[in-house]
């Protein structure tokens, strides 16, 4: 694999090279998440790679292996300037055009969007809302209409209601797959990559309102120790 990518970049010309490298970022970095655009660019292209310059072999590795790192939460202060530094010393260093292509739009990335990857990194923050380690699904108390539908698609068994009460998901054993999003024909499941508005801490009927249900959940309580 190595030796037929080897001879297929050099017999490929500098328009080319970076014609396939630009319909590779169309088609597959389509995120609106600058640090998952770059992930997938990364990963997808170091397949591409022939291997034989070391720094675009090992360098589209280490973009890969950083963004990854990034949207899991695992992201250093520091990691931009070194993924700004590899980027850089791919498109002047690189033995080829592809290696100093896919060097210059992860340059673009980082460039234009470094607030973005500050965000992921200092506050755990993808305002995107695609990264699933910073984002929490929840349901509008206003919207659910209490179909249940939701419930009945979600394979973790993470949401909790019944026909006619408002829904509740349990963010710690949510797999954030979304399909709950899907099957919700009213909209009422969001996202949210900060905090979440004041929610139902039980299912309660349709047409409850927060403090009706924290009321409702205090009363319940309050039985319990007066029957102990």
């Amino acid at each position: 694999m190595v030796v037929k990518e080897r001879e297929q970049w050099k017999e490929t010309s500098a328009d080319e090279i970076k014609d396939f490298i630009s319909n590779v970022y169309e088609k597959e970095a389509k995120s609106p998440c600058p640090v998952e655009r770059l992930k997938t660019l990364s990963d997808s292209l170091r397949r591409k790679s022939c291997g034989e310059c070391v720094i675009c072999r090992e360098g589209i590795l280490q973009l890969s292996v950083l963004a990854e790192s990034i949207t899991q939460g695992g992201g250093r202060e520091g990691d931009i300037d070194v993924i700004s530094e590899i980027s850089q010393d791919m498109s002047i260093g690189s033995g080829c055009d592809f290696g100093r292509e896919v060097g210059k739009i992860a340059k673009d990335i980082i460039d234009s969007e470094r607030e973005q990857f500050e965000r992921h990194i200092k506050r755990k923050r993808c305002d995107s809302l695609v990264c699933k380690k910073f984002i929490t699904y929840y349901i509008s108390p206003e919207a659910c209409t209490g179909c249940n539908q939701c419930a009945k698609a979600c394979k973790a068994e993470s949401i909790k209601g019944s026909n006619g009460l408002i829904h509740i998901i349990d963010s710690a054993s949510c797999t954030k797959c979304g399909d709950c999003v899907r099957t919700c024909e009213s909209g009422a499941i969001l996202k949210s990559s900060t905090s979440v508005p004041n929610l139902p801490t039980i299912p309660v009927p349709v047409g409850s309102t927060p403090s009706d249900s924290s009321q409702g959940s205090l009363m319940s309580q309050r039985r319990r120790r007066r029957s102990e």
